[in-house]
């Protein structure tokens, strides 16, 4: 199907004593299709959309104009930013005084961010892309090549297992430029010496993964890249058993990170050790100034209506990618750290057992790392 053709598709749930889903779809059109690709039709739609019955999208305004006149209804509708212009102006001449509309997204969204069985094995399918991509892209890393070439390996690995394209434009970001957190320009080249940072997913079926690694170009840790990126993998794995045992909702999973990367910087004298408290978190924070997590799914950053501070659930995906970013102009910080960016991110499953880390397959242990980096010849 074009995506021409998806974008207007509507499902109706209508009032009954049992609830009827009625799918309006183009029909097949043999002129069409030989520009836009094939169509499902009205005859195999309902079939592979799983509704009781798919009508012609030529009949939607009759078809609505009637519903709405006949009784009282409501129209769950999001009528401040229509996702259909174009159909728009045939839905609002529909209503009626007996009409009531309701917005259907923080119903959908509270829907959505808990996870079906289904749905859960097509997150693990695009995980597992995600995944392999990242250590692909690894392993056709070494000192001279372009970020470019990196982004081309993630993108074609992507697309060879099963992934209909990437999930975002990818951040591909060697030296300093990883301390820009969402940098995208992938063009410059990779010196000896370098971390490089990606940030990448695929999307497979409609749904997203969403990985970050860190590695060196020369295929080993500089003595203070191992510092950093150690830290910030133990602060990762900790937030993991966070989330396994005690459940946090994610605001307050990022008010640990922050405690946690405070204290792990301490440690290795990167922060002052005479601060505590809110001090320690506001200079933790300084140098982590994003969230830890976002809800993982149909889309990248998923369910914005359901709130970071709602309690986490069993079925939910979530990241957990917390990162350090210290510019090289940053004096507050000892000169051998500076120019540094280094973030851990993976895609976790919560059950009633915990987390499952679905993009386990990623390897992110420095040993793992430093023997995949630059074996595979490009």
């Amino acid at each position: 199907m074009s995506a021409s053709s998806l974008g207007r598709k509507f499902i109706l749930n209508l009032p009954s004593p049992s609830p009827q889903s009625i799918l309006f779809v183009h029909d097949k059109d043999a002129q069409a299709e030989l520009w836009e690709g094939p169509r499902s039709g009205c005859a195999a739609a309902a079939r592979l959309f799983a509704v009781d019955e798919a009508r012609p999208v030529e009949s939607f305004q009759n078809f609505l104009n009637k519903t709405t006149a006949s009784a009282r209804s409501t129209l769950w509708y999001h009528n401040e930013s229509p996702a259909n212009p174009e159909l728009h102006p045939t839905i609002r001449a529909s209503l009626r005084d007996s009409t009531t509309l309701a917005d259907p997204r923080r119903a959908l969204h509270f829907m959505r961010v808990i996870k079906s069985p289904a749905e859960i094995e097509l997150m693990r399918e695009t995980c597992y892309v995600g995944a392999q991509a990242i250590n692909m892209a690894m392993a056709c890393t070494k000192p001279g090549i372009s970020e470019s070439i990196v982004q081309a390996v993630l993108d074609y690995s992507c697309r060879q297992a099963g992934a209909e394209h990437p999930a975002f434009p990818p951040v591909v970001a060697g030296a300093a430029r990883a301390t820009h957190i969402h940098y995208v320009a992938n063009n410059q080249l990779l010196g000896d010496g370098d971390l490089l940072l990606v940030d990448s997913g695929s999307q497979r079926w409609l749904y997203n993964s969403d990985i970050s690694r860190t590695w060196p170009v020369s295929g080993q840790y500089s003595k203070h890249q191992r510092i950093l990126y150690e830290l910030v993998l133990a602060v990762q794995k900790r937030l993991i058993e966070l989330l396994s045992e005690y459940r946090p909702p994610l605001d307050q999973l990022f008010d640990s990170m922050c405690r946690l990367l405070g204290q792990h910087l301490q440690q290795e004298g990167i922060l002052p050790r005479n601060i505590d408290g809110n001090e320690l978190i506001g200079k933790a924070y300084r140098l982590c100034p994003h969230h830890v997590s976002h809800y993982l799914g149909l889309d990248v950053h998923d369910t914005p209506l359901v709130r970071r501070s709602q309690p986490v659930a069993a079925g939910m995906v979530v990241t957990v990618e917390p990162g350090i970013y210290i510019r090289p102009d940053d004096d507050s910080v000892p000169i051998e750290f500076r120019g540094c960016g280094v973030r851990v991110e993976d895609d976790v499953l919560l059950t009633d057992a915990g987390a499952d880390v679905l993009t386990a397959l990623c390897v992110k242990e420095v040993a793992d790392v430093e023997a995949i980096v630059g074996k595979h010849s490009l």
